[in-house]
């Protein structure tokens, strides 16, 4: 027992010293391992936009490493300033990461494309090589920044100037109008005062834009410039427009005693007027040119490769791209014979804000019926208008392959009779066909002819001179008045059989309300319409008018099941945006191309 105590006293100090020095592992970790783990070393500018003689900042940084001997790249082309190192430390739930970057001063002596190799640093015992770079840069007069003047009046310590993305563009083409502040004076808060007028222009406000400070070197005086407002604009018609002056009060701050005690000076600065150029698009456009200008994207999916045709196709059309919204319209193809296409419905439709620019979605969908049997191959594309490449460019999805098989209510249409054996002309047939030809008759028949008219004329000429030039004319008897009934004098007329064609209200009332601001109205007028029109056809009673009675009529009278399930939902449709408040105005013409599509279908079956 004497021997065991201190041998278990010696164990008991082994176990706390490793869970003290586990302890102090996990709440002080080594950085060198830990950077190991995750060390980054890459290369960035700080603009999307180079241009010719202003200045840009070029920075290689280094994450999670301490580094050593760094060799920047070479820099052909570029006037380089000084290098500048800054090191950081930042800790994030109980973990600390190091940051250590080297920045220059850049100038681009000419435009062109040019690549930035990589640049060296030594960290953790090994070399660490940045990514490389692809700039571009444009001249002066090319860039936004080239249209900036500073206007008259001013002294030139600070003034705003508005500014589009581009010179010119095309009619449906999105583009970025902005309100940027050029100063050389400590600014503390601004204010929008007015705002111009755009005419010919649909245009958005922006939220998410780049806010941050940049300094720009305009006539040899360097600016802090940035960013107070900015618009997405959608030019409407082509020519050459001018934008209004907009008008913006900033507060400067004044020095000394005097900005202490009574605040920043306000100041009322006004933008130069704006021009630009908007171009028609080329003519003529293809056929299925939707109205969508600029870049597009867009996925086709059908829900089934396999149905009947006692079944419906579904294809879901989802479309996103940059340009207007107001001016795309939903894409008509013309498929296979095979298939009856109904319009799209429109399931999601939305518009949002990205980094850089106004995109909208819009997702459709597209019903088609087969009309025969067997492996159909759907192509389907979509013109859109190209900004980049300035001309008219196809989005094809991949093909879509179906295999159709007969229902039970397929009917397989009647073959074409084959075509007759060609004639082969023999003597006897020439005999036949000029047997058979009335000239041949008519030739006979003159002497005939020649004989009754010289036996008339004889018989004429031998008939006695009447006394008197007026004879009498003789009374025609009489019918006896009992025989002048009703039902002998008046002929029995042939019962008319009705068209059981829709009436005028279906075609012309529901169908004049489509332009209107009254969903309502469109919905009852075609609601009663297709009440009349099932009334006449089917001849039911208004106690029979009800989904259940006319969906057993139709089938009984040879309707197939598709078409009685589409004008049930024509009819549940129009009832709640009678009674239930629920009236979309956006489906209007598709409810209307649907109601017209399935009426014509039931009266060629029914």
């Amino acid at each position: 027992m004497g021997h065991t105590c201190p041998r278990t006293y010696r164990l008991l100090l082994q176990y706390a010293l490793y869970t003290w020095a586990g302890a102090f592992f996990l709440l002080f970790p080594n950085p060198k391992l830990q950077a190991q783990s995750g060390i980054i070393f890459e290369a960035s500018v700080n603009t999307k936009e180079i241009v010719v003689g202003v200045p840009f900042e070029l920075s290689f940084t280094l994450k999670n490493a301490e580094g050593s001997r760094f060799v920047p790249p070479n820099l052909t082309g570029f006037k380089r300033g000084g290098i500048s190192e800054i090191r950081g430390m930042s800790f994030n739930n109980g973990r600390s990461s190091s940051s250590q970057s080297w920045t220059m001063e850049l100038i681009a002596a000419k435009p062109g494309t040019f690549v930035i190799g990589s640049a060296t640093v030594s960290a953790n015992g090994r070399q660490l090589s940045s990514n490389p770079l692809t700039i571009q840069v444009i001249p002066l007069s090319a860039s936004s920044k080239g249209q900036v003047n500073v206007p008259p009046g001013t002294d030139g310590k600070i003034f705003i100037a508005s500014e589009f993305d581009r010179k010119e563009a095309w009619v449906g083409q999105q583009l970025t109008w902005r309100i940027r502040l050029y100063t050389q004076l400590s600014v503390e808060g601004y204010d929008l005062l007015e705002l111009p007028e755009f005419g010919k222009f649909f245009t958005k406000e922006k939220v998410r834009y780049d806010k941050r400070v940049e300094y720009l070197t305009i006539k040899g005086k360097k600016y802090a410039v940035r960013t107070l407002h900015e618009e997405a604009v959608f030019p409407q018609e082509g020519g050459e427009f001018t934008i209004p002056p907009a008008r913006v009060s900033v507060g400067i701050e004044q020095p000394g005693a005097q900005g202490f005690l009574f605040g920043p000076k306000p100041v009322t600065l006004e933008t130069q007027p704006l021009s630009i150029l908007v171009k028609d698009l080329p003519q003529p456009t293809p056929t299925t040119f939707t109205g969508a200008v600029g870049q597009y994207t867009w996925t086709v999916k059908q829900d089934t490769s396999v149905l009947t045709t006692d079944d419906a196709l579904t294809i879901i059309l989802e479309v996103s791209g940059n340009g207007d919204s107001r001016r795309f319209a939903s894409p008509k193809w013309q498929v296979s014979p095979a298939f009856e296409v109904f319009e799209p419905r429109i399931m999601e439709e939305e518009e949002y804000e990205s980094e850089t620019e106004i995109l909208h979605r819009k997702k459709l969908e597209y019903i088609l019926l087969p009309k025969d049997t067997g492996t159909q191959e759907l192509n389907f594309t979509m013109s859109v208008f190209d900004t980049d490449s300035n001309g008219f460019r196809d989005l094809r999805a991949e093909p879509i392959l179906v295999r159709v098989s007969a229902g039970k209510n397929f009917k397989s249409p009647e073959p074409p009779p084959p075509p007759a054996p060609p004639a082969v002309d023999t003597f006897s047939d020439k005999i036949s066909a000029w047997l058979q030809s009335p000239l041949l008759w008519s030739i006979l028949a003159l002497p005939f002819i020649a004989l009754g008219i010289i036996a008339f004329l004889r018989r004429k000429r031998e008939a006695p001179t009447p006394l008197r030039s007026t004879p009498q004319t003789p009374q025609t008897p009489q019918t006896p008045q009992t025989l002048q009934t009703p039902q002998t004098l008046q002929t029995p007329q042939t019962p008319q059989t009705s068209s059981a064609k829709p009436p005028a209200t279906f075609r012309n009332t529901a169908f004049h309300l489509l332009n209107t601001a009254e969903p309502v109205r469109f919905y009852d007028a075609l609601f009663h319409s297709l009440q009349d029109w099932l009334s006449g056809k089917l001849n039911l009673q208004p106690a029979q008018m009800n989904e259940a009675d006319v969906s057993k009529v139709l089938q009984q009278r040879g309707a197939t099941p598709i078409r009685v399930q589409a004008l049930i939902s024509v009819w549940q449709l129009c009832e709640q945006a009678i009674y239930g408040g629920h009236a979309p105005a956006e489906e209007m013409e598709s409810t209307w191309m649907l109601t017209k599509q399935v009426v014509d279908a039931l009266e060629r079956e029914i």
